[in-house]
Parts: C-alpha cells; structure tokens; sequence
C-alpha cells in the first residue's frame, strides 16, 4: 500500500541498526531448507532493504525477484543486491501484472501491515503466479504468544492485523489455498543454539501449563514463539 510515511528513517533503520547479513543468511537457509533449492524461481513481496534476497544470493541463488512499495526501502535493496531483480511497485498492481511464475514467493513480515480487506484478495494474487507445485511462505507475528503477542503486535505503529495458527489459515483456505502448514520458527544449528533451545523448552512449560487449565489439550499443540511460519500450497 502507497504511503508518505517514512517507514525506513521512523522505525526499521533504528530497530535493526546492526543487522548481520550472515548470520541472517544462516537462519534463513536453515528454517526453510525444506523447500529452497537454487534452481527455484524465488520472489519476496515486500522486500524491504533485501536482507532476505541477499541471504539467498550470498548462498549462490540467482532467480531472484523482490517488489517493494517504499522508496527508501527500495533503494536500499538496489544498492545492497547484485543479481535479484527489485520492482518499486505497490505489492497487488505487481502481482496483478506480473506474468513470471514462481515456486516460492516469501510475505515475510508482511501480512500484518496490510489492511484486512485488502488480505484475501492478496493472499490469492500470489496464489495465482505461483507454479502447480510452488509454494507461499509466510512469517507474521504470532497472537498467540502469550509473552510476546502484545510486544509483536505493537513494536510497529504500522501493523494492521495479528495472526495465530487458526486466523491464517482461515484467510489461505479463502484465497483458495488447500494445503496449509503452519510451524514455530526454527533455530540454526549450533552449540549456543541448542543451549537457547533447553532455557526456551523450560520457560515455555508455565505458559503451557496456564493455556491448558484454561483450554484443555488443544493448547499443547499451540504454537508459542514471537513469531510463526505459515507454508501455503495450492
């Protein structure tokens, strides 16, 4: 969505000041191994500054497309990528336009920015340039942390809307996606990871304990991290 509000200087220049590209290659090659692949044709919407195609390209890929709609934010991508291919474009006029088709288009930290009449309608745009067996990956902060929730949702004056397991699958089932995954988000390996892992294991059991005296069993199997992953197949 078009707008005059400074998003870059206001707020992600100032939360993210030391942003390592490395390690953050690393995470995203370790969360999403399942479905990467170098020969994929892969597009971000809403790519920001290009953290997340650089990742890629610093890991060899080089079918890569990005579109964002802020200015700043599209410079920054430009400067920052050498191979990716980055439109400045509102996000539905490029999808409603674009003829290439992808295996795995990314809304990384994007859906919660868009208004909620404007969510479907997107969800099956992009439904429409993937290919038979591409694949829609979504990371959103999630509601029902029950310790970070109201931090995620209100880190960000732009934020429109907040999602759990239930609410997105709810608007992918009506975009007319049919198979929908959805998961925590996964740490790289690694000695100081796997330590991270045991504390995040154990400071999760009273929150568990308090969900479930309240919702019964089903709340066992909720996903609990700041931020969840959605994986979305038509």
């Amino acid at each position: 969505m078009k707008t005059d509000f400074d998003y870059y200087n206001s707020h992600y220049r100032h939360v993210n000041p030391d942003f390592d590209a490395e390690r953050f290659r690393q995470i995203v090659l370790h969360e999403h191994r399942d479905v990467l692949g170098r020969d994929k044709r892969i597009l971000d919407v809403g790519c920001g500054t290009g953290f997340l195609l650089k990742a890629l390209e610093l890991d060899g890929y080089e079918h890569l497309w990005g579109v964002e709609v802020d200015e700043r934010q599209h410079g920054e991508a430009c400067r920052r990528l050498e191979h990716a291919q980055v439109t400045h474009q509102d996000a539905s006029e490029f999808l409603r336009s674009c003829r290439e088709r992808f295996d795995v288009i990314f809304f990384y930290d994007l859906i919660e920015h868009i208004a909620k009449e404007r969510i479907v309608v997107l969800l099956r745009l992009a439904r429409a340039c993937l290919d038979e067996d591409g694949v829609l990956i979504i990371k959103t902060p999630n509601a029902d942390s029950p310790l970070f929730g109201t931090k995620m949702r209100y880190i960000d004056f732009t934020h429109e809307v907040m999602f759990n397991e239930d609410s997105i699958r709810m608007v992918l089932r009506q975009a007319g996606f049919e198979r929908i995954e959805c998961r925590a988000t996964r740490r790289p390996p690694g000695a100081r990871q796997f330590v991270a892992s045991i504390m995040q294991a154990v400071a999760n059991l009273f929150p568990r304990f308090y969900l479930f005296a309240y919702f019964g069993p089903p709340a066992l199997r909720w996903i609990l991290t700041p931020n969840f992953i959605a994986l979305a197949r038509k």
